[in-house]
């Protein structure tokens, strides 16, 4: 399943995701959110991981970078 790691880097493989406020999981099915970002430059990451949340790597992650106004 998927995360969207909020101004965070991608996981490096075998790491687990933590769930807080920068690390939002994806693991029921989920295919919006609305975020609620301060004004500014923010990257967003999404990062693939197994059932228990160990991260994929690099190879299944992609970052953009956003601003937000």
């Amino acid at each position: 399943h998927h995360h969207i790691l909020i101004d965070e880097p991608f996981m490096k493989y075998g790491e687990i995701i933590p769930m807080d406020a920068k690390h939002l999981h994806y693991g029921k099915g989920d295919t919006v959110v609305s975020l609620k970002l301060k004004p500014g430059p923010h990257s967003l990451t999404l990062q693939f991981a197994n059932g228990m949340h160990m991260s994929y790597g690099e190879q299944y992650s992609s970052t953009i970078n956003i601003y937000v106004k």
